[in-house]
């Protein structure tokens, strides 16, 4: 590679930064870090006491007591609360300023055109997109450097180990790398209003400041950080780094082609072992198996939001499944094709690995790898007298993840406007407005009727009133498969009747 070509990928990889790292920009930044920084000082200050030796000082949350009397400053518990209101400031400034950031520059340049012309650059994928998360949010990180001296200064004069300012930055990285990426793909998802990225970010980011603060502010409180840092802290961190990953890799694929689905079957597989065995070591650390009972009314629960998530990020457009339908009846009714032998892929590795085949066959693997993982975890259990009735639960709360991945792809091969937001209606009006009906309207509740809350979109929920008869679990599991099959087969005919029509149109020259 010439030198000419080397210059050319710096200048493209930094545009951003350069673009952005103007001298008034720049004193802008610096120029309100300071600001904010002497603000949060002059605030410390005034709450200092202004008097020694009163009962009225001694109220005073920095006075040093002797009897009644306040007879100095605990500069220890000062500095504390500065360095925790810094840990507060620079928490929201980086996460919901350069979410706002990156998610406005990547939708201006969607709404103008610009990113479809950036796509054509021979840089790669990685490239690009790593100058945007570098060089959008700069002046962010400029303003959040400046605040690096007076933070490191309070921790030091707090009193508090030294690990605590390297870890808070750690986790600050983390955290950043999981939103900024989330808010790309926002884009290449359609999302285009960076206030309600940056809004909820911070909703996000509210009950995760209400759970760390007390550790940094209240002296009792603190002393019982490191037993929740090992236990649930680190478990968190290490599931946002695992999500920052598989984002990244959707990033990238829907960068290359915005067409494409947000994961690609074989990156399912793997994410769904990965998602599944990390929920499990989860569950293990932080003592939630400890109830057998309840435990199986909680994975079931979050399996099934995230099942439906992955049902989104696995479905493809309704062109992309007319394309594969067409070249399917073709190749069925080539004669020249069936008659050599292995020239045509054939539809088992079609439904596992393309791109552009209905998803329910990979939906199901992932339910397989799904069973596998939580049964045999089961199957270690002690009490051998719960195993059967919480396999069954979670075979019925799987089942019930293939019916909606059917009813999702029924709907997203129907010819209407949005048809992806009317399968997330119509997969909502399913999943809740029954359970609602039984307990609103006809005061059926999984305490009164466990045995018929088997037959609705939470099974699970009977578990939690102990552990029921196997007969009215097996009759829930029949019913289940027979609503599958059903489904299975108005889904399959819809593909074969669309792969069939549309392809007798383009022999014909029809148009729609």
């Amino acid at each position: 590679m010439d030198t000419a070509t080397l210059d050319t990928e710096q200048v493209a990889k930094f545009r951003e930064i350069k673009g952005r790292l103007k001298t008034r920009n720049v004193a802008i930044a610096i120029s309100l870090s300071l600001l904010c920084q002497f603000i949060v000082m002059m605030v410390f200050l005034k709450r200092l006491p202004q008097t020694y030796g009163t009962d009225v000082a001694r109220h005073n949350p920095y006075c040093v007591e002797v009897g009644r009397y306040c007879t100095g400053i605990d500069w220890s518990n000062w500095w504390v609360d500065i360095f925790s209101t810094l840990n507060i400031i620079l928490l929201t400034l980086m996460l919901t300023g350069g979410v706002y950031m990156l998610l406005a520059d990547l939708a201006k340049e969607q709404r103008l055109g610009t990113l479809n012309f950036i796509r054509l650059s021979p840089q790669s994928s990685q490239k690009i997109l790593l100058g945007k998360l570098l060089g959008v949010p700069i002046l962010i990180y400029l303003a959040g450097a400046i605040f690096l001296p007076l933070h490191l200064w309070a921790n030091i004069s707090s009193g508090l180990p030294l690990s605590w300012f390297f870890v808070f930055y750690g986790i600050l990285i983390t955290v950043c790398c999981f939103f900024y990426n989330t808010s790309i793909l926002f884009v290449f998802l359609g999302v285009t209003q960076a206030w309600l990225a940056a809004a909820i970010t911070a909703i996000f980011l509210y009950p995760f400041l209400t759970i760390i603060q007390p550790y940094t502010y209240d002296y009792a409180v603190r002393a019982h950080f490191p037993d929740f840092l090992l236990r649930s802290g680190a478990m968190i961190i290490s599931g946002v780094i695992l999500g920052s990953y598989w984002i990244w890799q959707a990033v990238n694929r829907r960068y290359r082609n915005p067409n494409r689905t947000v994961i690609s079957k074989k990156q399912s597989y793997w994410l769904m072992g990965c998602s599944q065995v990390y929920l499990l070591l989860f569950f293990l650390v932080i003592g939630i198996t400890d109830d057998l009972q309840e435990s199986p009314i909680l994975f079931c629960t979050l399996n099934l939001l995230w099942f439906l998530l992955v049902i989104a990020m696995l479905s493809p457009q309704r062109q992309s499944i007319q394309d594969w339908a067409i070249y399917r009846h073709q190749q069925v009714n080539n004669d020249e094709t069936t008659i050599i032998k292995g020239s045509a892929i054939s539809l088992k590795e079609d439904l596992i690995w393309s791109e552009k085949s209905p998803p329910l066959v990979a939906m199901g693997i992932n339910v397989v790898i799904t069973a596998v993982i939580w049964i045999s975890w089961i199957l270690f259990w002690q009490d051998n007298t719960i195993k059967l009735p919480v396999i069954l639960t979670l075979i019925l709360s799987l089942n019930l993840i293939l019916i909606y991945a059917a009813i999702a792809q029924f709907i997203l091969l129907i010819k209407i406007k949005k048809p992806a937001i009317w399968a997330i209606g119509i997969l909502g009006g399913l999943i809740f407005l029954q359970p609602l009906a039984l307990i609103l309207l006809m005061s059926i509740t999984p305490e009164g009727s466990p045995d018929l809350w088997l037959f609705s979109t939470f099974p699970w929920f009977s578990i939690g009133e102990g552990f029921l008869a196997i007969t009215p679990m097996l009759i829930a599991i029949i019913s289940q498969w027979s609503v599958l099959i059903s489904v299975t087969f108005l889904l399959t005919r819809k593909i074969q009747k669309l792969g069939a029509s549309d392809s007798q149109k383009l022999l014909t020259g029809q148009k729609d």
